[in-house]
């Protein structure tokens, strides 16, 4: 082990080593022997000699989409990782505002993406991340659009399950079966039945048990199974329906909700201090007529499929909420963009699978379609030199002349 100072042990002027005019070690070879050599030894080594990285000015190599759309009441991630030295420092901007902590919903995570809860329409705006050293600075934006789903009750309103796109809640009262509270219901809508099964069991465990009331749809369970209410056991959501079970199953995702408790004479009629209101859920087009909107928003890229309510399965080599982010595996590192599954885009003046070797110039422009490869012209099959400056049919000719070189 090398080391700097007059209290080293070994000193060898006449040798040559990293420093000028000799050789200093800190360690000898019995120190090797016993695989010692660069460990620390009390009383013979005082400390190490530390150097300064060499400076380099920030720069953002993961950005944010440029646009965004969000639906309220959802969560959107804005990504923004940047490299320099020294490490630069992170701010994001709203409208030309520094952001704060004062707003719950939005944090900045460690790796410096800006995460915002329950979405808003006042969320909506310019994005700004800036990235700071004593070497220079780099900005990103980024402009989201947060919309509100349209509401699926009559009355313009919504009792809960607004960030569902084809499920609400809907307060009110009717009379007779529970199928005729289709009033309560807007148009293009209909009172949930146990043919909406898959939109219903998108309504997640936290959702079912903090929606205040009870809300009924044209469903019932028997034997562990989802279908219509006939004259009793109609199924409800909320966290003052009569009767919960986790163990059975039922139209739900989980466990079986019904709006009359196990006492209780039940039927499919509403019952006043007891039922708030109904499902509601949105009309699908029967086959041959157009498609039903897709329930991702924005959609799942890349060959993703959209599986639940804003859930995106991705294709093998993608990732991401919306598989908009490519897999390279190795990375391509601080020099590369993975573009797409194992396939890195380098920067000017590097190469390689990873982007990890810097590329050779060659002495002379490459022509007539040639590529520069490690310094050398890779040319078209109709061309050849150095250059790939003559074409082919030169060869022939310089062998009929005996001409060539």
């Amino acid at each position: 082990m090398a080391g700097i100072g007059q209290s080293c042990a070994h000193q060898y002027r006449d040798h040559t080593s990293c420093i000028t005019g000799g050789r200093i070690d800190a360690s000898c070879c019995v120190d090797s022997h016993f695989q010692k050599a660069c460990h620390f030894k009390p009383g013979l080594i005082s400390g190490v000699v530390c150097c300064r990285l060499p400076a380099k000015s920030p720069q953002i190599v993961v950005k944010p989409p440029r646009k965004l759309r969000v639906y309220t009441d959802l969560i959107f991630l804005l990504s923004c990782q940047a490299s320099g030295m020294p490490p630069p420092r992170m701010q994001w901007y709203k409208n030309g505002r520094r952001l704060t902590s004062e707003d719950a919903r939005i944090s900045v995570l460690s790796s410096g993406d800006l995460l915002v809860t329950l979405s808003r329409p006042s969320d909506s705006g310019l994005y700004t991340c800036e990235v700071t050293n004593d070497h220079g600075m780099d900005m990103a934006n980024s402009y989201v659009s947060v919309i509100e789903s349209k509401s699926g009750c009559a009355d313009g309103t919504s009792a809960g399950l607004r960030s569902h796109g084809d499920v609400q809640a809907c307060s009110g009262i009717w009379k007779g079966h529970v199928r005729n509270a289709k009033s309560l219901c807007d148009k293009g809508w209909r009172v949930c039945s146990h043919r909406n099964k898959k939109s219903i069991r998108d309504i997640s465990i936290f959702e079912l048990f903090n929606l205040p009331g009870c809300y009924a749809y044209n469903a019932a369970s028997w034997r562990n199974s989802c279908r219509r209410c006939k004259d009793s056991r109609m199924a409800g959501v909320g966290k003052d329906c009569g009767l919960v079970n986790y163990r059975h199953s039922s139209c739900l995702g989980r466990g079986r909700i019904e709006v009359f408790a196990s006492h209780m004479s039940s039927s499919c009629e509403f019952t006043p201090g007891l039922t708030t209101g109904v499902l509601c859920c949105k009309k699908t087009r029967r086959k041959g007529g157009n498609r039903r909107p897709s329930k991702c928003r924005p959609r799942c890229q890349h060959r993703g499929k959209c599986v639940a309510h804003n859930r995106c399965k991705c294709a093998r080599g993608y990732k991401g909420a919306r598989c908009q982010i490519a897999i390279c595996n190795p990375s391509c590192g601080l020099k590369g963009q993975c573009v797409r599954p194992n396939k890195c885009r380098c920067q000017s003046g590097y190469t390689g699978p990873t982007c990890k070797q810097k590329q050779r110039s060659c002495p002379a422009p490459c022509v007539n379609g040639g590529r520069c490869q490690n310094g050398i012209c890779k040319c078209p099959a109709k061309f050849w030199g150095k250059s790939c400056q003559y074409p082919l049919q030169h060869v022939l000719l310089s062998q009929m002349n005996g001409t060539e070189e």
